[in-house]
């Protein structure tokens, strides 16, 4: 999950920094169209320099086409006006030279932008909404316009639907106002980019299990606040676990009635992409374990028509935790040792690469 420090549940991501672009002369390809997407989590732009390259060979050696990175205003606004773009410059570059697809999330308001005093806000004082509308669509169309050559899809926000990622509570039509802003923002920039509506947790209708606030039918609340316009793609992040309760059929179902949700607005035309889905190891859950979720759960995805992306939960181990268990649900140890995942994430991508897969 595309996260500042600190979540209860298992699994997530941390994100972002900055930059001043060197334009370089690398042309985009046009973004993968295969009938469904192999794709992983990794924030290169929190990673070393140095790390760089290996973690960018190890996508290439999975066989992912798209990574999902965060692109934070946070990073390259830190302060009105003052805008740095060179790391994230240079993880777009390294990312586009090696012709890995990328899905940008546009996330994280800093403090000068929503009025909040993160030394005295609980939590994470980046998720609340902006003052100025204006002031997130120029953050946005600053993005669009420098990256448009090699960024084609854009997701706006992360998990609105979650008390930790929207505050000070989740609320649909104010996550509609922002969404509209950026929608507007980006199509003005690449009428021809796509636009990724937010990942919801679960599945948008249900709450998430793992969070003592509970948030329902967010989904339904988006198209009834007249978000349906202002997305060209459904997204949702349906985790689960190897409990027997769970597993990779559950999470078929989580998605099934997603579908039904679309359906039932008029919206059964769009793509649903999953980006975020993964398993934590530890606690009782073996390697293995997590190697045989994964593959049952691509394999589930693979067979619900609308679904036409799926991003793992993540690419490599964090060093040491932050919250929950989303430091161990990495394809790789944190030391670069590639888990069994590793090889069923390879599997599956080109199980899902091949004709009819």
């Amino acid at each position: 999950m595309l996260e500042s420090p600190s979540y209860v549940r298992p699994g997530m991501l941390v994100l972002a920094m900055t930059g001043a672009f060197a334009l370089f002369s690398l042309q985009c390809v046009a973004s993968p169209s295969p009938d469904f997407i192999s794709g992983i989590n990794h924030d290169f732009v929190w990673t070393e320099e140095r790390d760089i390259p290996g973690l960018i060979e190890a996508i290439k050696d999975s066989g992912a086409q798209a990574v999902r990175i965060p692109l934070r205003w946070t990073v390259v606004e830190p302060a009105r006006g003052k805008w740095r773009w060179e790391k994230v410059d240079s993880v777009i570059r390294q990312l586009r030279a090696a012709d890995i697809q990328i899905l940008a999330t546009l996330m994280s308001v800093p403090a000068w932008a929503s009025g909040v005093d993160p030394d005295k806000t609980e939590g994470f004082w980046d998720c609340y909404a902006p003052k100025d509308m204006a002031d997130w669509a120029e953050f946005a169309r600053r993005c669009v316009y420098r990256y448009r050559k090699h960024i084609r899809c854009w997701e706006v926000w992360n998990e609105q639907n979650g008390q930790d990622f929207y505050k000070p509570m989740p609320d649909a039509p104010t996550y509609v106002k922002l969404l509209k802003s950026a929608s507007e923002a980006i199509r003005r920039e690449d009428p021809s980019a796509t636009i990724v509506l937010g990942g919801l947790q679960m599945n948008g209708i249900i709450p998430n299990p793992w969070h003592p606030v509970k948030v329902e039918d967010f989904l339904q609340k988006i198209y009834e606040a007249g978000g349906r316009p202002h997305f060209d793609v459904v997204n949702i992040h349906p985790y689960v676990t190897t409990a027997p309760d769970q597993g990779a059929a559950y999470c078929a179902r989580l998605v099934r009635d997603t579908v039904q949700v679309m359906r039932r607005n008029g919206d059964a035309a769009k793509p649903l992409w999953i980006t975020e889905t993964g398993t934590y190891t530890g606690q009782g859950v073996t390697e293995d374990m997590q190697a045989d979720l994964l593959r049952g759960i691509y394999s589930e995805l693979r067979g619900i028509p609308e679904v036409k992306a799926a991003y793992w939960f993540t690419l490599r181990d964090y060093p040491a935790a932050i919250t929950g268990g989303e430091h161990t649900m990495g394809l790789m140890a944190a030391d670069g040792r590639r888990k069994p995942a590793f090889y069923a994430f390879q599997d599956a991508a080109k199980q899902a690469a091949r004709p009819g897969g």
